[in-house]
């Protein structure tokens, strides 16, 4: 995998008044070194796992940073490897899978824009990865040394607070996306997994939602046939709920659709 170092070293002055996520990410179609080093470095320092990061540290962490641009279908990492890196979604999606005896395919989540990936084992003994990532369209990542990154940690406990903080909020999601997975029927699966891939706030000014990977995959994930993620899909767009096109969903009410009265 292609894997150039981010040049976040300034060779101009600042742009003023600096972007953060939610205003870059609707000014621009692409983020990135390419429209101005101020964006990237706001992008990336208002995440939860660099906010707290004193600004010495975080320049360090910067030198050792890459920027990835990758095509569709490229594997990131492999289930088993060491956990050397770990990485930031700046556009595009990625799966994340298992593999089962017989070789298919098993959904365990995905990333989109703003999404890290693989930060959880750089502090697991094994230090190995336990699933697959690979990309479901043209996809860039920043990617940050796991050893530094840890070491950062160690030295500056409100780093490793403000981790723990992070850590125990995606935790948290993870378990309610799992109890909907396994408790829910089929449409409040659906409904609950179209809002979590919602940007909540911006949904008043924008209502499409593309879909991170493939319609059978987000089944598979969902624990249903394709067919039924389809149906479920045809039957909201029939009460005007929402528009489809291909693997874009239009949200036709969006503050109906941020409460719980879709979940009947």
């Amino acid at each position: 995998m292609n894997q150039p170092k981010v040049n976040f070293t300034a060779t101009r002055k600042p742009i003023r008044n600096c972007v953060l996520p939610s205003i870059a990410c609707k000014k621009h179609s692409n983020l990135g070194p390419v429209n101005g080093l101020c964006d990237m470095r706001c992008l990336v320092r208002s995440h939860p796992l660099f906010k707290k990061i004193n600004k010495a540290d975080f320049e360090i962490i910067l030198t050792k940073a890459r920027h990835h641009e990758l095509q569709t279908h490229t594997s990131i990492y492999s289930e088993g490897e060491v956990c050397e890196r770990f990485y930031l979604v700046i556009e595009g999606a990625v799966k994340l899978f298992t593999l089962a005896e017989d070789g298919t395919e098993r959904i365990v989540g995905n990333a989109t824009k703003l999404q890290a990936i693989g930060e959880h084992e750089v502090f697991t003994d094994e230090k190995t990865f336990g699933h697959f990532a690979e990309t479901t369209t043209p996809t860039r990542l920043i990617s940050f040394s796991a050893q530094l990154y840890l070491k950062t940690l160690e030295r500056n406990n409100l780093s490793a607070l403000s981790f723990l903080s992070y850590l125990a909020e995606k935790r948290s999601k993870h378990f309610t996306e799992i109890e909907v997975v396994t408790t829910g029927n089929a449409r409040q699966r659906v409904i609950t997994y179209l809002k979590s891939i919602c940007d909540k706030n911006t949904l008043a000014t924008t209502s499409n939602i593309v879909l991170p990977i493939p319609k059978y995959q987000i089944a598979s994930y969902l624990g249903m046939k394709p067919e039924t993620f389809s149906r479920i899909l045809s039957d909201l767009k029939e009460n005007n709920l929402i528009s489809t096109n291909k693997r874009e969903i239009i949200i036709n009410d969006p503050e109906l659709f941020l409460t719980n009265n879709l979940i009947l």
